[in-house]
């Protein structure tokens, strides 16, 4: 026959708290910030997603993936900006400097003689 005996030091376990839930803020913030920089042209969305990126890297590790998308997309928006900018400058610059340079004679570039009949 087996006798339980009770022991008064065997207290019931007491479940521990929850762990507080985490946010993943700051790398959602930066995934979408990175997506509409680019999307949208916005090369200052595109350097804001850079920065919190590289904070959410740091408070969040549980969202690094994320966090780490929202830093690739930044950079690309960064540099896709800087890339475009240097095209528009070589494109652009010869001809503003040809409009510096021989200026437009509105007065004679064909139409005046027309209306003048």
């Amino acid at each position: 026959m087996a006798t339980t005996t009770s022991n008064p030091t065997d207290t019931p376990a007491i479940a521990a708290p929850a762990p507080a839930a985490t946010t993943n803020g700051f790398s959602i913030t930066a995934l979408v910030l990175g997506i509409t920089g680019i999307v949208l042209g916005q090369w200052l969305l595109s350097v804001v997603a850079v920065v919190i990126g590289f904070v959410a890297r740091s408070k969040e590790p549980a969202a690094r993936l994320m966090a780490n998308w929202g830093l690739v997309l930044g950079f690309v928006g960064v540099f896709g900006g800087i890339l475009l900018g240097i095209i528009g400058l070589t494109l652009f610059a010869p001809l503003a400097f040809w409009g510096v340079v021989t200026p437009w004679d509105f007065a004679n570039i064909g139409l005046w003689d027309v209306w003048n009949r």
